[in-house]
């Protein structure tokens, strides 16, 4: 047996030691990985929670906001929808009443137009503040569109105590409030609907207590309206009107007559004003009275106004001489459009000279905040060489601003007025007075309505340089006003 020498033992377990020593070294190395890996993962972890928290934190905040109205921070119509089919169920369930009551605030419309986003803003929150003032703590105060706002009235103990609650909202709302340097009153409309009487479902009574608002403020009823049966048949009437009012403007079923106007010293025609009617398949002809309230809440004005501008330059492009046409721009008509592009595209499609068109504005498009917007569109007009004439003259505080700061080339006196000037001397001093100013400025005074020669005189004597009514003219055909204001060769004749 062979016998290992000390040196050959030491040389064999120096190998050993050696590996045994890297062993330790790679599992120490393992190790620390490990624990770097398991410390990398424990931070990734808690990133990743807490990024899932943040997340969730951002969803919510989201869909709360989704549900707030930007200006107020009041729930928006979406959640008020929530919250509405909730509370139907939940007080249907237990027999209990509630009330929607739905406020529109005229004059928000009005403010955005005229004095920007940022104060319609202010005005809005004003009005919200008021609201949650008015109310319980346990109502839901909801801002619904740009000009509504709406309540869900809970802890009733009889469907119509919600008229208490809808007098103090209305109270609190016809107190004028401040904008600046404006005092601006919100002409406020209140609409009531009650569950279950008027509806069992969050959209119906939705809808019912927004028909009694505007209901309302159609009809200024006071304080707050209750919805009525009525009222349901009425708005189904208005929505067949406004569906049928826009077939009418596709199928061109809207069209002008024309009312002569003349110069009052010789009765002499010197033009005629575009009337605008309707003829409906059903009804026969019918007169803007009959539909134009819809077309201007629906905003179809704005297509029917350009409709019936169209149509009045091209008509007016055959008269002889140099007959005008007058044409009444609507209050909506000043909003979101451009009335000179409007202006031009008529002129320039009917071949009619600018100083051949004149443009009637009734005072009420003129905003009682800020008339800026809407006078500079007339002195654009004026500029061009359009005939720019305010309709209903003395009806209300605007037309001395008009006057003061617009080219106005003539006033057309309010009716009223003329209806028993000659008979009546307060009416009589005012037609005078107003004539007088007109004349005073350089305008032309137009007047409106004559039915009777005792007018007509009494007007001539007032200053009044032109008139139209019936008396000088009813509303007739296009050609009819051609042939009316067309010399025959045998007039030619004679004239020479």
């Amino acid at each position: 047996m062979d016998h290992l020498s000390p040196v050959d033992l030491d040389s064999e377990a120096k190998p050993l030691a050696a590996d045994g020593h890297g062993q330790l070294q790679r599992l120490d190395q393992l190790e620390r990985l490990v624990h770097e890996r398991s410390a990398e993962l424990t931070w990734v972890n808690q990133r990743l929670v807490a990024a899932l928290y943040e997340r969730s934190a951002a969803e919510a905040q989201a869909d709360e906001l989704r549900k707030r109205d930007r200006a107020t921070g009041l729930p928006n119509r979406h959640a008020l929808e929530e919250r509405l089919d909730s509370a139907v169920r939940m007080h249907l369930e237990r027999g209990e009443p509630a009330a929607l009551v739905c406020i529109g605030i005229g004059r928000l419309a009005e403010v955005r137009d005229t004095l920007g986003l940022a104060a319609a803003d202010v005005v809005a929150r004003q009005v919200g503040d008021r609201l949650k003032v008015a109310v319980r703590g346990t109502d839901t105060v909801a801002r619904v569109s740009d000009n509504e706002f709406a309540l869900l009235l809970t802890n009733l103990r009889r469907g119509h105590d919600a008229a208490t609650v809808a007098r103090k909202l209305f109270d609190a709302l016809e107190a004028p409030l401040l904008l600046g340097e404006h005092e601006l009153r919100l002409a406020p409309a209140v609409g009531v609907a009650v569950l279950p009487e008027d509806a069992t479902t969050g959209d119906l009574l939705l809808a019912r207590a927004a028909a009694a608002m505007q209901y309302a403020r159609e009809h200024g009823t006071g304080l707050y309206q209750f919805f009525r049966p009525e009222i349901a048949q009425r708005s189904a009437r208005r929505l067949r009107l406004e569906a049928e009012l826009t077939t009418a403007l596709e199928r061109n079923q809207l069209r002008v007559l024309f009312q002569p106007r003349v110069r009052v010293r010789d009765r002499r025609v010197i033009g005629a004003e575009a009337l605008l009617r309707w003829e409906h398949p059903e009804r026969g002809l019918l007169g803007p009275d009959a539909f134009l309230d819809v077309a201007e809440e629906t905003g179809l004005i704005v297509p029917i106004g350009a409709h019936v501008l169209s149509l009045a330059c091209r008509h007016a492009s055959a008269w002889p001489g140099d007959l005008s046409v007058a044409v009444n721009l609507a209050p909506r008509e000043f909003r979101g459009t451009s009335v000179m592009a409007l202006v031009a595209r008529a002129l320039n499609a009917g071949g009619l000279a600018a100083h051949r068109l004149q443009i009637e504005v009734n005072e009420s498009a003129l905003p009682r905040q800020s008339e800026a917007a809407a006078l500079d569109v007339l002195a654009q007009l004026a500029e061009a060489g359009v005939r720019v004439v305010l309709d209903n003259f003395g009806a209300a505080a605007a037309s001395l601003a008009a006057l003061r700061r617009v080219s106005i080339d003539g006033v057309k006196l309010d009716g009223e007025f003329l209806r028993d000037a000659a008979i009546t001397q307060r009416d009589g001093a005012i037609v005078t007075a107003l004539a007088s100013l007109g004349k005073r400025l350089g305008l032309r005074v137009i007047a409106a309505g004559i039915e009777s020669e005792e007018q007509l005189a009494f007007a001539r004597k007032a200053g009044v340089t032109e008139a139209q009514g019936y008396l000088l003219g009813r509303p007739i055909e296009p050609d009819a006003f051609v042939a009316a204001v067309t010399p025959t060769p045998r007039r030619r004749a004679r004239r020479r």
